[in-house]
Formats: structure tokens, sequence, C-alpha cells
């Protein structure tokens, strides 16, 4: 008897906590989203025997991380060559030519391009325009193909590519 009981109150509040939830919207996934660690390195991604691209990454090929403003290092250098080689003759890339080029920090000017980009490519409005690399922008954003021997990148293509897993 006590187990019919314990299990009604089980599926009231099962039901309850349901009935919740349908009422709260989905809202579209915002540009860090799912991104708990920042990105600390790059890692390659082959394209084809002769091409590859440079993205962000954590560790060991995970690539779920952030950069944001205040953050430096090669994988900073590497968004910003893609923003100058995918995005030339677009604001985003007059932002970052404006504030030092491909220097490898994440200043005003790298997070102003990415805002371009997250609102005029990406459609994104309100909040979810944050100017913050991560997860979303991975797999919305074009990087620069690199021309390669044995996955040691030379010199860019001039062409882009998206990130694919």
């Amino acid at each position: 008897m006590r187990t019919r009981k314990r299990l009604r109150a089980l599926l009231a509040a099962l039901a309850v906590t349901i009935s919740g939830l349908s009422t709260v919207p989905l809202a579209a996934a915002p540009a860090a989203a799912a991104a708990n660690d920042p990105c600390g390195d790059t890692t390659i991604r082959t394209r084809s025997e002769l091409t590859l691209i440079i993205i962000p990454r954590i560790r060991a090929g995970v690539s779920l991380c952030y950069v944001k403003l205040g953050m430096s290092g090669n994988y900073v250098y590497a968004l910003q060559v893609n923003i100058l080689v995918c995005y030339a003759g677009t604001p985003a890339a007059t932002y970052v030519k404006n504030s030092g080029g491909a220097d490898g920090v994440y200043g005003t000017g790298t997070r102003d391009a990415f805002k371009w980009i997250q609102r005029n490519v990406w459609g994104l409005t309100g909040s979810d325009v944050d100017g913050v690399y991560g997860p979303y922008a991975r797999d919305h954003m074009h990087f620069a193909l690199w021309w390669h021997k044995d996955t040691v990148p030379s010199t860019t293509t001039g062409k882009c590519s998206k990130y694919s897993v």
C-alpha cells in the first residue's frame, strides 16, 4: 500500500514538473552556449590532403570552449586571421585591422568584430550578441583554409571552410 502511495506521489510530482516545463519558451542558442572552459590552444582539422583549418581548443582536440575580451594567445591569433581572411571587406575585418590586426589579443576590436558577425551574418539578437567565441561560433563561422605539409600550416589559401567534426 505504501509503495502505491509513493508511486502516486512521484507520478503527481512528475506531472507537475512536466507541465511546468512545457510552458518554458525555448530560446535560440547563445553564442557561448555550453562552453564552460576557456580556450587555451589551437587544434588542426584537415580538410584535404593539402588544406586544413585551425580552431581554438582547450586540450587534446576538445574545442567546446570560449574566448572573450581580455584573453590572448595563439588561439586568439587564429580567430583574428579567420576574421581577416573569411570576412574580408566587412566591418568585422575592419574592427580587427583598426585594433592592431592579428596580434593575438582579444581586445575591443576582436570583440566588436564578433558582435558584427553574430548580428549580421548569423542573425543573432539581444543578449546572444555578446562578442564571445564559443561552440555556437565554432559551428557557424568560416575558418581560413591553410596549405599544409604533414599538417604543418604554411600560408592561407584565401578560401574558407566551416568547422565539422
